[in-house]
């Protein structure tokens, strides 16, 4: 594959992994329906149509997450982070 076509299916899981409630083995329609929340419903299609969950761990004390992705295909597996950013504001 091109470096860019790299980079944007890079791009499409990060935005994937801010979706809550994935399921390990979520795949197909099952993956697509849940991500079409979040994006277009033919970008969610293809990343149902490519791609498998693996896991995805929530930490609610934490502002950390991951969701492990894998292709249907292949042994690439795709480490997803979302760092959830918390700033206080603090009146003077």
């Amino acid at each position: 594959m091109t470096i860019i076509h790299d980079a944007y299916i890079n791009a499409l899981l990060a935005d994937a992994a801010y979706v809550s409630k994935l399921s390990s083995n979520d795949t197909g329609k099952v993956l697509a329906d849940k991500l079409s929340l979040r994006m277009t419903p033919m970008l969610a299609k293809y990343i149902g149509d490519h791609f498998s969950v693996v896991t995805q761990v929530s930490s609610p004390n934490s502002s950390f997450d991951v969701t492990v992705c894998k292709k249907n295909w292949g042994v690439r597996s795709y480490i997803l982070h979302q760092i959830k950013c918390i700033v206080v504001c603090k009146a003077d």
